[in-house]
C-alpha cells in the first residue's frame, strides 16, 4: 500500500507543478494580451486628440495656415464676413502680444493660433502623464515645427504670453 502512497504523491506533486507553470504561463500571456490593449488604447486616445485639431474650425485653420505658408486663402473670421489671410498676416498678428488688434482678421488668427497651441500644450501634457505616446504624434507635427522654427522669435513670444510651456517643449522635441 505503500507504493500507492508514494506514487500517487508524485503523480500530485506532478500535476501540482504542471498547474503551476500552466498558471505563470497564463498570467504572462495575460499581461501580453493587457499591454496590447493598453498599446492600442494609447493609439487611439492621440488619434482622437488629433481628430480634433483637424475638425474644430479654429485650429483646422490655423493647420491650414501653417500648410499654406507661401500662399493666402479665404475665411470666414467673423458670421457673414469673410476675408483673406496671408502668412505674413499670421506672422504680423501673432507677434501682437498685449497690443491691441487692428482688425477682426488679426482677432480671428490669434484665436486660431491660441486653441491651436492650447490642444498641443494638452497633448504635451498627455504625454507627459504616460497617456499617449510621443511616437503617435510627432510626425503629424513635423513640418509645423519646421515652419514654427523659421520664425521662432514670433511663435516663441506668441507662446510665453499665452504660457504654453508645455507647447513649446512638443515643437523642439518634435525636430
Amino acid at each position: 500500500m505503500n507504493r500507492v502512497t508514494d506514487w500517487g504523491k508524485i503523480v500530485a506533486l506532478v500535476v501540482a507543478i504542471f498547474g503551476l507553470f500552466r498558471a505563470i504561463y497564463e498570467i504572462g500571456e495575460s499581461r501580453k494580451v493587457r499591454a496590447g490593449e493598453l498599446r492600442w488604447k494609447k493609439a487611439n486616445s492621440a488619434k482622437e486628440l488629433l481628430d480634433d485639431i483637424h475638425n474644430h474650425e479654429p485650429e483646422k485653420s490655423a493647420v491650414h495656415m501653417l500648410d499654406w505658408c507661401d500662399r493666402q486663402a479665404e475665411y470666414e473670421i467673423a458670421v457673414g464676413q469673410r476675408a483673406t489671410v496671408s502668412y505674413a498676416d499670421v506672422l504680423a498678428a501673432l507677434a501682437k502680444n498685449g497690443l491691441e488688434p487692428l482688425d477682426r482678421k488679426d482677432v480671428y488668427i490669434r484665436d486660431c493660433f491660441d486653441w491651436f497651441f492650447y490642444r498641443v500644450d494638452r497633448i504635451q501634457h498627455y504625454i507627459d502623464r504616460g497617456l499617449i505616446d510621443f511616437d503617435d504624434v510627432k510626425t503629424v507635427f513635423r513640418t509645423y515645427a519646421g515652419e514654427i522654427e523659421k520664425h521662432q522669435e514670433i511663435y516663441d513670444a506668441f507662446l510665453k504670453f499665452h504660457k504654453y510651456d508645455l507647447a513649446r517643449s512638443f515643437f523642439l522635441s518634435c525636430k
